[in-house]
């Protein structure tokens, strides 16, 4: 018997296996893909220069100092989220606007008073210590500005940040749900910023998942099971049985699962959760986010003066950066299809999907029909809801009201069975300090329970 069975080997599951078997503890890590990582995914060019971050992909190496540690540990090598040159906005298939990356777009003086306006009440209630509010729980998000007046822009800047940081529409969370999710960042303009304040400062040359199987390596090889979904948890009162698909079944005292809420349900578990912990984990949902990685032989989008970065209304791509690593020569535009937006392009085919992402990056950066936009090396794309064992991204959202309503049971642990996942960290979540942290905290609750003191972290 272990003192710990883990279930799932993102970088939750893994931390918290890690910090387990810090406190002492047997572990064992039962993972349903054949890799670790789960949501964090990286994926080596064919041309040998570098890799393409299907996942989670940027750092803070001041804000999270987590990830940062395992990062110095392991030696990675950074590049920081490139800043220089022009940022471009496009409002309607049709229309665009150029702009210096990092300040607001052009828009009228009475729109971008009013953007600044709202996006500086939602800074400020994000900066407020304490529990989401019942009321703002309660009314979508979209609704939540109207009502302090947003104007039509100011109402589509606003879905977007909904679309790129959630992958849903502003109509489909609540108030509360964004606010309290910017307040575990540090503030909404800690997670839209791409400096050193911010959550898309830098990224690792060699991919973020070296460090999950870095993580893997201190855990132990012969403590991972690969590619065994599990089909049923049990908890017996003074143990807990886990079996998999193929007929395994391992025995622990706790039991830490560490997979999105979204999927508990697709789990038999025996005694079946609390009423109150399926109604708010039934409820939740997974945003439609997606990445089309864009590889060039060189990135000629620069030599305009264009910094790679765009946002549009418009879509299919409703945000892109430029996550090129010059020292591997490896040049290329991470584009997210998000949101509806990301529901509808992820119904194309892939050549279709291809061909509509192209012909966008043209059109943002003035390119013909002949430039190199339209002469990639390499393209990726990722849509994260066809991940059978992902099913969406980032961190599931609760349903209007149930953030607040459920909070005294949401993400607590149930008799032998704890809950870990980016999703319930205090701090940084949907990032991979979120998850770590999180991974951390659910071992830590499992040692206090069997009686054991947690060493260091790392």
């Amino acid at each position: 018997m272990f003192d710990v069975v883990v279930i799932g080997a993102g970088l939750s599951g893994l931390q918290a296996a890690y910090t387990a078997q810090q406190a002492g503890l047997s572990t064992v890590v039962i993972e349903a893909r054949n890799r670790v990582g789960g949501k964090v995914w990286s994926v080596p060019l064919a041309s040998g220069r570098g890799c393409a971050e299907l996942g989670a992909a940027w750092v803070n190496d001041s804000l999270q100092p987590r990830i940062w540690a395992y990062a110095q540990k392991f030696g990675m090598k950074v590049v920081k989220q490139r800043l220089e040159g022009r940022a471009v906005m496009q409002e309607d298939p049709d229309s665009r606007m150029e702009f210096p990356f990092g300040i607001s777009p052009d828009f009228s003086p009475e729109e971008k008073k009013n953007l600044e306006h709202i996006r500086g009440h939602i800074q400020a209630e994000s900066l407020k210590p304490g529990p989401p509010s019942v009321k703002d729980d309660n009314v979508s998000l979209d609704q939540y500005v109207r009502d302090l007046g947003a104007l039509p822009k100011t109402i589509g800047m606003i879905n977007l940040w909904a679309e790129v940081m959630h992958g849903l529409e502003s109509t489909e969370e609540s108030a509360a749900w964004f606010i309290d999710y910017c307040r575990r960042n540090r503030g909404l303009l800690a997670i839209r910023a791409d400096d050193s304040t911010g959550g898309q400062y830098l990224r690792f040359q060699d991919g973020a998942q070296t460090i999950a199987n870095r993580i893997a390596d201190l855990i132990g090889e012969s403590n991972i099971h690969l590619s065994s979904p599990v089909i049923s948890i049990k908890d017996h009162t003074s143990h807990i049985t886990v079996t998999t698909t193929d007929g395994k079944t391992f025995t622990g005292r706790k039991c830490i699962l560490s997979i999105p809420s979204t999927m508990y349900r697709e789990l038999n578990i025996s005694p079946r959760l609390p009423k109150p912990v399926r109604e708010v984990t039934d409820e939740t949902v997974l945003g439609d986010y997606n990445k089309a990685i864009v590889c060039y032989d060189r990135p000629w989008w620069r030599e305009q003066g264009f910094n790679g970065y765009f946002a549009s209304y418009s879509g299919p791509v409703i945000l892109a950066r430029d996550t090129s690593v010059d020292e591997k020569r490896h040049y290329s535009l991470t584009c997210f299809v998000n949101g509806q937006k990301g529901r509808d392009w992820g119904k194309l085919l892939p050549h279709e999907r291809r061909a509509v992402v192209l012909q966008q990056i043209a059109k943002i950066f003035k390119a013909g029909s002949d430039s190199e936009a339209f002469r990639p090396i390499e393209v990726f794309d990722q849509i994260w809801q066809h991940e059978p064992f992902s099913r969406g991204a980032l961190a599931p959202i609760t349903a209007m009201g149930h953030l607040t309503q459920y909070a005294s049971v949401y993400g607590k642990p149930v008799r032998n069975l704890h809950f870990v996942g980016t999703e319930y960290s205090p701090e940084w979540k949907g990032y991979m300090e979120g998850a770590i942290c999180s991974g951390e905290i659910g071992a830590r609750e499992v040692a206090a329970a069997i009686g054991q003191k947690p060493q260091a972290k790392l």
